[in-house]
């Protein structure tokens, strides 16, 4: 698919949505502007997998936090939720996976806020289905988009 393929069908599930997008507002974002560029692929710190059609992680979540907690007191991170693409053939099947991956990745944060990090240092995304980990799929299927992705964000 190209990329005006692609733009165009996700500009037409947001212009189609319930209820319409509003294309003259500003996106809703849960981050500064100068956050983007402060964190890369380079600075991820873990991918926590999630069920089907869950926002509940799986049972090693909880390490990974306390990992986290105990090397990186006092940072902020950007948590990008993602889905898988199981029932996204629709646009409400789209919008269900977006929703989901920003709900996984609120649960994220909540876990972290409950270990003594600020909510202010801690910022989400969620990308839906858009962003597939092609090589884990290939071993794993769609279980491995199934994630929320933690970046530790420098100053």
């Amino acid at each position: 698919i190209s990329l005006v393929l692609l733009y165009l069908f996700v500009w037409s599930l947001l212009a189609y949505s319930d209820p319409p997008t509003d294309m003259t507002k500003k996106m809703v974002e849960e981050k500064p502007e100068n956050i983007k560029k402060n964190y890369s692929e380079n600075s991820k710190l873990a991918i926590i997998q999630f069920p089907n059609n869950s926002t509940i992680p799986d049972n090693s979540a909880q390490a990974v936090i306390n990992e986290i907690s105990r090397l990186y007191k006092n940072s902020k991170f950007m948590l990008i939720g993602h889905s898988s693409s199981l029932g996204s053939e629709t646009s409400a099947g789209k919008k269900i996976n977006m929703e989901i991956s920003f709900a996984r990745a609120n649960t994220i944060k909540k876990m972290l806020i409950e270990q003594g990090f600020s909510k202010d240092d801690i910022f989400i995304q969620g990308r839906g289905d858009l962003e597939p980990l092609q090589d884990a799929s290939k071993n794993y299927g769609e279980a491995a988009n199934r994630r929320v992705e933690i970046f530790f964000i420098s100053e």
